[in-house]
């Protein structure tokens, strides 16, 4: 629906989307042969939009979301359900080791 709960709604589902897709990497992109618990290189997209939509944040899909459907509102929070290891950034990487240590 259009109403505030439609966008709610197809917004919410849009991010999970983007954020179930995020972890597959094209076998296209990887030059050489992928090994277990290798992650694959950088990418960089042809124009911002393309590097925004393969961006691995929550803030990119929201951003994204934004440009199909509007301002968010700023109540919307979005948490990934299923959250890979493999693409941690390194703030995370250490707030856990510090949390470990």
């Amino acid at each position: 629906g259009t109403d505030a709960r439609g966008l709610y709604n197809t917004r919410r589902f849009l991010c999970e989307w983007l954020s179930f897709l995020c972890r597959y990497v094209p076998a296209g992109l990887l030059d050489a042969t992928q090994r277990i618990n290798q992650r694959p290189p950088a990418y960089f997209g042809r124009n911002d939009l393309e590097t925004l939509m393969a961006g691995q944040q929550a803030v990119d899909w929201i951003k994204l979301s934004e440009l199909v459907m509007g301002k968010a509102p700023e109540d919307f929070k979005f948490t990934p359900k299923h959250k890979s290891a493999g693409y941690a950034t390194e703030a995370v990487v250490q707030e856990v080791g510090d949390v470990q240590g």
